[in-house]
């Protein structure tokens, strides 16, 4: 029984696996991406400041607060990195217990409390991965974890365990070949579909990096079956270069809409760590307090349906206070 058991197991990763064969096929299951998504991301870095090596009682505590904070904002949705370098803040039987985000195991089970509080508060929580986990050109971790059928296969484990609304996938793609990612994005696509779960990318916003790299959200934005959203980074102000005449983040957001032949959700991911900071080669960052909150509107009004900030850290900072006041007031 337990070898017919492993080989049923093993057809069922294997036909995840097989290509993408069936892009474009729609499940009765699957879910689809919010309109008037206000989220935030919660990376390993806020891990670090705020949840990292506490006890249960400390951290559904600490995470309470995160949630009443993201809440208080008027965001609707947490962005929380639960795989950020080949690792997992939650029992996986493929990826080690996280000691970037936590010191190892904690004796419990984080992502199952996140994922309750977080509804608790009435947010959609999203669990963030970075897929391979690849970070500043090396693959951090245990190399050997990073592969398609890894990937594949722990997100499988996550939407079959958790209540997630949704998995997402950050911008970092080692260069294995567009063919082999979206391979592994089209795969990713049918396990959430056949879970009811939400599936999306956030890439760099420069298109022309992305093209030269293994992200071909040229694919992803023209053909129904990889991603439900996508949610470009557009770091930039409207007021980029040294002399503060270039409307960068215009032209980016009508960048990505311009290939967005197959009319995939659009929400466009907002550096709000910029906000009120004085950038030499970005200096709309400090000539106004409305960046975040005009970004908004002239997002909507090039079809993009929502936004995610970056990141949670940024929501207690002083200096993002006055742009975040204005964002909220926008609703």
């Amino acid at each position: 029984m337990k070898l017919i058991k492993k080989f049923l197991a093993a057809m069922l990763v294997f036909s995840m696996l097989a290509g993408v064969s069936g892009v474009g096929s729609v499940d009765a299951n699957a879910a689809a991406a919010t309109p008037g998504l206000k989220g935030v991301w919660f990376s390993f870095l806020d891990w670090q400041l705020y949840l990292r090596g506490k006890d249960q009682a400390s951290f559904d505590a600490s995470f309470t607060s995160v949630c009443d904070t993201a809440a208080a904002n008027g965001l609707n949705a947490i962005f929380v990195h639960v795989r950020s370098h080949n690792d997992a803040v939650y029992p996986s039987n493929i990826y080690p217990w996280s000691t970037m985000m936590l010191n190892g195991n904690p004796g419990f089970d984080p992502l199952a409390d996140m994922v309750s509080i977080a509804h608790s508060k009435g947010l959609q929580f999203h669990a963030w991965i970075n897929p391979y986990g690849y970070r500043n050109g090396v693959i951090t971790g245990n190399a050997a974890l990073a592969t398609n059928s890894n990937v594949v296969a722990g997100v499988q484990e996550i939407v079959s365990k958790y209540a997630v609304d949704g998995i997402h996938f950050d911008d970092y793609f080692p260069a294995i070949g567009k063919a082999s990612v979206n391979s592994m994005v089209s795969s990713v696509h049918q396990v959430c579909a056949a879970s009811g779960k939400v599936f999306g990318i956030s890439p760099a916003g420069n298109l022309s990096n992305l093209r030269a790299s293994s992200a071909d959200v040229d694919t992803w934005l023209s053909t129904p079956g990889y991603v439900d959203y996508l949610a470009p980074q557009i770091y930039w102000s409207d007021q980029y270069s040294a002399a503060a005449n270039v409307t960068m983040y215009s032209n980016r957001i009508a960048q990505f809409k311009a290939i967005d032949t197959a009319g995939i959700p659009l929400y466009v991911g907002l550096a709000a760590y910029k906000a009120g900071q004085p950038i030499a080669s970005d200096p709309g960052w400090a000539l106004n307090s409305t960046n975040l909150a005009t970004q908004c509107d002239k997002a909507r009004a090039q079809g993009y349906t929502g936004y995610i900030l970056y990141r949670y850290n940024t929501l207690l900072s002083g200096a993002a206070s006055a742009e975040l006041a204005a964002l909220r007031a926008k609703g």
